[in-house]
């Protein structure tokens, strides 16, 4: 009898630890995970990217059932170098796994994206520790509204190193344009989606582009060449069918005015009454020199 209760009570014993093993094994050794966190097919961690994007995470579990949404919404944060709360929104994606973060119009600077511990995915697992990403908005949201959730961003226009919005350009010149994400796909059309209109709204001729280039930021830029523009006022117009690699479009076109003056008449002239004056002096001087060399020396 004694050994049959002895028998008893390790069994017992060992479905309780067998109990205590798949519960642990529920709750702590298959935690909830974050599987990624991107910006298009950019990882968010040390990213650089432009205030207004959607940051894409997936987690490894549903974690926007509506018995756990509410409270994982409020788990997930952006935060400044301060430690306070930035703009920005969180909404579900397209899988049940998915959330989307939206960036507000953000200051260039640095960010961290916190996930709270606690979230939790719809079969009770959570996640076990706090998650904390850096990365750094390094431009302003610019233009743009199309396109998908993540839209092309004009950043700028910039001619002589300044912007070109109001500026006065000469006659011949160029004007560097970029966006903010990949743009070496599609170039021929995109190229078709850029000019330069004066005043009655014509095309200006005469107009080149440079291929697409990457800078240090991650944003991509072109160089437009423009020669033989006479005096006015012009618009760079950039069509809001302009595509990214990623399909993303502008969405909306973008216009910015300048100037053309070129040099006056007057001021030609005196440049080449001047230069023909300078080549007489010249001309007496050598003439000078030679009368000099007749003469011997006393």
């Amino acid at each position: 009898m004694k050994k049959t209760s002895r028998i008893l009570s390790i069994l017992l014993a060992l479905l309780m630890i067998f109990s205590v093993s798949i519960t642990a094994f529920a709750a702590g050794d298959n935690p909830l995970t974050l599987e990624s966190a991107k910006v298009g097919d950019v990882d968010l961690e040390n990213a650089k990217i432009p205030a207004g994007s959607d940051i894409l995470l997936t987690f490894s579990n549903n974690v926007t059932d509506a018995s756990v949404l509410a409270n994982n919404i409020d788990k997930i944060k952006v935060r400044d170098e301060a430690g306070d709360e930035a703009a920005s929104t969180v909404s579900t994606g397209t899988e049940k796994t998915e959330f989307i973060v939206t960036l507000g119009d953000l200051s260039k600077g640095s960010y961290k994206l916190t996930i709270g511990k606690g979230l939790a995915a719809k079969n009770g697992n959570t996640l076990t520790s706090r998650i904390e990403i850096s990365f750094q908005v390094n431009k302003g949201s610019g233009s743009g509204t199309g396109g998908g959730n993540n839209p092309l961003k004009f950043v700028s226009a910039t001619a002589n190193s300044s912007d070109l919005e109001g500026a006065q350009l000469g006659t011949n010149g160029e004007i560097v344009i970029t966006f903010d994400r990949g743009m070496t796909e599609n170039q021929a059309a995109n190229f078709e989606q850029i000019c330069i209109l004066d005043a009655e709204g014509k095309k200006a001729e005469g107009v080149a582009f440079t291929d697409f280039t990457k800078d240090g930021d991650g944003n991509s830029f072109t160089v437009l060449t423009y020669s033989n523009l006479p005096d006015g006022t012009y618009t760079l117009k950039l069509g809001k069918d302009l595509k990214a690699n990623n399909g993303n479009t502008l969405g909306e076109d973008v216009t910015i005015q300048f100037t053309v003056k070129g040099n006056d008449k007057g001021s030609g002239i005196l440049s080449i009454l001047k230069n023909l004056f300078n080549k007489v002096l010249d001309f007496f001087g050598m003439v000078v020199t030679f009368i000099r060399g007749l003469f011997p020396k006393v």
